[in-house]
């Protein structure tokens, strides 16, 4: 099983702490205002970064896809735990993405689209650009190969 880049849990436990820090703030001046309860953004700023550490440590440490015979194969999470099988004749495309957090990082994410249901797309974030293009070519290659093969 494929692993995700390190830097993956960089930009998760960044962006935690960027969230625990606006609640933090926000309760901060709901405290002061009509609580008169000082240091409460404090105590949330606090509280909020260890469970988004935690659950970023989490995810990355459940985070994992290989290449089958056949089928992309993932699993993730932490509270639900998701174990995805995408046969490579339901891939209807592939994209990679770059948000601005990866950029920061140096990653990359793949996505891809398959065929038969809304919303059934699959996200694998945290690879090194290369990765995701060498993932990108290889899932449109076998999705090429197996379009004369039967989906069900």
């Amino acid at each position: 099983m494929k692993k995700l880049e390190k830097q993956i849990l960089k930009a998760w436990i960044l962006g935690s702490l960027i969230f625990a820090a606006f609640l933090g703030f926000v309760t901060e001046i709901a405290a002061r205002i009509g609580l008169e309860m000082p240091w409460l953004g404090v105590a949330v700023f606090a509280v909020s970064s260890v469970i988004g550490t935690v659950y970023s440590l989490y995810r990355y440490k459940n985070w994992g896809y290989e290449k089958k015979e056949g089928y992309l194969y993932l699993e993730h999470g932490v509270l639900r735990k998701v174990k995805s099988m995408v046969p490579h004749v339901r891939i209807q495309h592939v994209d990679s993405q770059r948000s601005v957090m990866d950029r920061v990082f140096g990653l990359s994410s793949v996505v891809v689209y398959t065929a038969g249901s809304r919303g059934a797309d699959v996200n694998i974030p945290g690879l090194t650009p290369k990765k995701a293009e060498e993932l990108q070519s290889y899932l449109r290659k076998v999705a090429i190969e197996s379009e004369d093969e039967d989906a069900v």
